[in-house]
């Protein structure tokens, strides 16, 4: 059937919701409702707010509009189906935004709880895969992206923005030199590296070292005195060196920022976001590593040291201390109470404070066993670390004074 157009009338087909069969109707538009003429029935109105409009056939195509209505007692569909073009044009005009999609109408309420409830079932497992799966990838990728001097900036600022860390003492001149060269044995592994590595000694008994982010690297005098070889220590900064390099921690800081942005845009807070991206950068936590991270860490520091032909036993042993003390919680909880005791400043107590941010190296058996199985294809035999250098050297003479239990 064509429709032809007089003004603001048209022509279509109508079908009364109890048979198959179709009627010719004449539609006459007007601001509050819908006329309809159907030879040989009385005439209808369809107030716009009692009508679903369904456009089956694209922007140019039939238009359909539905109503339900009770009749003898049961509820019908009523629909019309009007072929012009220009219907829709038309009615925007006589009465602005009342045709509008089905999906919006008043009377499609549980349809769209019938959605909303979809929706909430299935947004929570999207969302996480975003969370774990889609936000590192992104971030991960876009840290490769990142200049090194962006690096080098941060990991400046953050070692100067913590006093505890910037106002410590220059080592003595012989134990530098000592890091300095096992450095140089390690580094002369990755020629092409872009980073200037730089090893602080902090004076604090806290067992660990760690990694800023462009190459400054902090050892901690604890972590010395558990030493007793070179080769030890060189499994340790091995482990850090490749924490740079691998930039885990330019990575953890990208995953903060970009999760900061997916919780925001969720519960649409865009304070929040600016809040995270001017305080991410200089949050400790930030400088946490992943678990994922620590074994890429292990990974790539071991193959770093067979590399360098440094013996792999003693970042093996180093690790079994770390994880003899893991296990002996109650020992190290005594040393903590011991060198509180010692301590005579409250600047003593606020570095406890500060150091609990950075994470140690937990070690567990499975790790371990991944570094023996990982030196055993060691095809070179291992030059000795500074055969002539006294590692007693490297030890406080305070780790002497504290006194045993």
């Amino acid at each position: 059937m064509n429709s032809t157009t007089q003004g603001r009338v048209f022509k279509g087909d109508y079908f009364d919701g109890r048979s198959a069969k179709k009627f010719p109707v004449t539609l006459r538009l007007a601001p509050e409702r819908l006329h309809l003429f159907v030879p040989g029935k009385p005439d209808q109105l369809w107030h716009y707010s009692e009508i679903r409009l369904t456009q089956v056939g694209g922007e140019q195509g039939p238009v359909r509009l539905e109503r339900e209505t009770l009749r003898y007692g049961k509820e019908i569909v009523e629909a019309v189906v009007v072929n012009d073009p220009e219907f829709l044009n038309q009615a925007d005009e006589v009465a602005p935004g009342t045709l509008i999609s089905f999906w919006k109408r008043p009377q499609n309420r549980k349809w769209r709880r019938i959605l909303l409830v979809l929706a909430l079932i299935a947004i929570p497992p999207f969302l996480y895969g975003v969370w774990t799966v889609g936000v590192p990838k992104l971030s991960d990728t876009v840290a490769e992206k990142v200049p090194t001097q962006w690096e080098r900036k941060l990991g400046d600022t953050v070692f100067q923005s913590i006093p505890q860390l910037s106002s410590s003492s220059e080592p003595d001149p012989k134990v530098q030199a000592a890091l300095d060269e096992i450095a140089q044995r390690l580094l002369q592994t990755v020629p092409e590296q872009p980073y200037e590595f730089r090893i602080h000694v902090h004076p604090g008994k806290v067992v660990n070292a760690m990694a800023l982010p462009g190459g400054q690297i902090v050892v901690f005098q604890g972590l010395l005195n558990l030493t007793e070889t070179p080769e030890e220590l060189a499994g340790v900064l091995a482990h850090e060196f490749q924490h740079v390099l691998l930039r885990h921690s330019t990575r953890g800081i990208i995953r903060q920022l970009a999760s900061s942005f997916l919780l925001a845009i969720v519960v649409g807070d865009s304070n929040q976001v600016m809040t995270q991206v001017m305080g991410a950068a200089g949050e400790l936590d930030s400088l946490n590593f992943s678990r994922n991270m620590e074994r890429e860490a292990d990974r790539a520091g071991m193959q770093m040291l067979l590399k360098a032909n440094v013996k792999p036993s003693g970042m093996i042993r180093i690790f079994e201390k770390f994880k003899d003390q893991d296990d002996s919680p109650r020992e190290s909880e005594k040393n903590d109470e011991k060198q509180k005791d010692l301590s005579t400043s409250e600047s003593d107590d606020e570095s406890n404070d500060w150091m609990e941010y950075f994470s140690t190296h937990p070690a567990n058996e499975d790790r371990i066993s991944t570094l023996r199985e990982l030196s055993r294809h060691s095809e070179t035999a291992p030059n000795p670390l500074l055969p002539n250098f006294d590692w007693t050297q490297m030890h406080s003479k305070s780790k002497k004074e504290i006194p045993e239990p």
